[in-house]
């Protein structure tokens, strides 16, 4: 009796763990399917993502199908959010008649645009101010309008103001979020604006800068547009001798010189800071001039807030302007026939001190691949070395120096150099800006001794790492002229 009820009880105990057990099993499975229901490919936390996916996208469209409607309301009024003038609504018609007076006018978002008087806008080349707006006048002169309030009209100031960078380009160690590079500049304290117009850009709202490089004028002696044989187009230096025709002129034949802002012209190089100033004063100047600006050589601060204003769109490009212009490391290969000059640094090589340039005596049309590359006389296409193609050609050649060529190139001929509307920003010229200084490490009011003017941007013979479009060279004096140096042309608004 006693043996059946401990069986009975061991039964039951059995009976109660194999019980728990299927309880426990059962848990898990609804725990696994509740967990699927919630987390799973289709649970609900996956619909609740899906839903609120679902919501963001009809919104963002729901929004965006508004604004298009607004935008296409604003056309139709040829008003603006506050209105203003409409962008769109200034393109000169088909005829691209300028405007008889300066309008101020807003694109579909707000931001304001101030067009000149003689100027139409490119609507076909953008009609938003954050893409940068084109404007033209009657020659076919463009200029690119640059947003700027005057607190943010002001010179980039370096964290490491006292550092030596006389020895290399040397970045701003001192700021590690935006560290602008120099060379022969931060060591020295009397550094001056001899241009700029704090008051314009206080007034308007932004100023403008030339869509390209400073071209050659059609009407000067130099322009390879006066040439016959397109070619042999003769490369001029700033040299008289020999034939040639100099560059470094503000005046020919009693007539003032003015600089053109144009694609595919070849860029006004050999001119010194002074002539630089000159011409482009000249551009929009005298009883003839029927527009509400004054042109300037670029200013340093204007460059400022131009990369400022690049650097909202592209990540890093104070720091490294390699893909985004003419420089010795980028080695694009062009689609389009182009206007250029192949230049060469020949080296000598049982001494890789001692080196020369060779510089082209004409121009070329073509599609030179960019970058750096060895010539010799047994090479084929652009690489082969043909000693009549260069002023100097004769005194090299491969045997005993390297010959490294350097390709300039007309200005504006490369979309990819193209930011937010405005061409060769970085690389291609060096360019003349107008802030200038003695070289005093004393005395921040120097006036004697050897004049110097900041460089900017890069330049073909250059890589975009170490001179990219921030970097600032202040060792060059203002008489200088070279085959690197261009310039550029600025407008404030009257």
């Amino acid at each position: 009796m006693k043996e059946r009820k401990q069986m009975t009880e061991i039964k039951e105990r059995g009976i109660t763990l194999i019980a728990l057990v299927v309880t426990i099993i059962v848990l898990i499975i609804l725990a696994t399917v509740s967990i699927n229901m919630v987390v799973g490919e289709n649970g609900l936390i996956k619909k609740a993502e899906q839903a609120r996916d679902a919501y963001e996208e009809s919104s963002k469209k729901e929004v965006e199908g508004l604004n298009t409607m607004l935008e296409e309301m604003m056309k139709e009024t040829g008003k603006g959010p506050h209105g203003l003038p409409l962008v769109d609504t200034l393109d000169g018609g088909d005829s691209r008649v300028v405007l008889e007076s300066t309008v101020d006018a807003e694109d579909v978002n707000g931001n304001r645009i101030v067009v000149p008087r003689g100027f139409f806008v490119r609507t076909d080349l953008g009609t938003k101010v954050n893409d940068g707006i084109v404007i033209e006048d009657a020659d076919g002169n463009q200029f690119v309008w640059v947003p700027c309030t005057e607190g943010q009209y002001k010179k980039h100031e370096y964290k490491t103001p006292e550092v030596d960078d006389t020895k290399g380009s040397t970045p701003d160690s001192g700021d590690t979020t935006n560290p602008w590079k120099t060379y022969y500049y931060r060591k020295y304290v009397d550094w001056k604006e001899e241009g700029g117009n704090t008051e314009s850009v206080a007034k308007n709202g932004g100023f403008y800068v030339g869509r390209y490089e400073a071209g050659v004028p059609d009407n000067a002696s130099f322009s390879v547009n006066n040439e016959s044989n397109k070619e042999t187009m003769p490369y001029y230096t700033d040299s008289n001798n020999n034939g040639n025709k100099s560059k470094n002129v503000s005046q020919e034949n009693g007539i003032n010189l003015k600089p053109v802002s144009k694609q595919g012209v070849q860029a006004w190089n050999y001119i010194d800071y002074k002539n630089a100033m000159e011409v482009s004063n000249n551009m929009y100047s005298g009883v003839e001039s029927s527009y509400d600006v004054t042109s300037q050589l670029i200013d340093g601060i204007a460059w400022d807030r131009i990369v400022d204003w690049l650097g909202e769109s592209y990540t890093n490009i104070a720091l490294e302007s390699s893909n985004y212009g003419n420089y010795t490391n980028n080695t694009k290969e062009l689609t389009e026939n182009v206007l250029y000059a192949q230049h060469i640094l020949a080296t000598k090589n049982d001494n890789s001190k001692t080196t020369a340039w060779v510089i082209a005596n004409k121009y070329k049309t073509g599609k030179p691949k960019l970058g750096e590359g060895v010539l010799t006389e047994s090479g084929e296409g652009e690489l082969k070395y043909t000693n009549t193609d260069y002023t100097n050609g004769s005194s090299y050649n491969s045997a005993s120096y390297t010959l490294s060529k350097r390709m300039e190139l007309a200005t504006g001929v490369v979309e990819q150099f193209k930011l937010k509307n405005i061409y060769d920003m970085a690389g291609n010229m060096w360019e003349w800006t107008t802030e200038i200084g003695y070289h005093s490490t004393t005395d921040s009011n120097a006036t004697t001794g050897t004049k110097y003017a900041v460089r900017r941007g890069g330049g073909f013979d250059y890589d975009g790492f170490w001179h990219p479009i921030s970097y600032r060279g202040g060792h060059h004096p203002t008489t200088d002229t070279t085959f690197e140096f261009g310039f550029r042309v600025v407008l404030y608004i009257d």
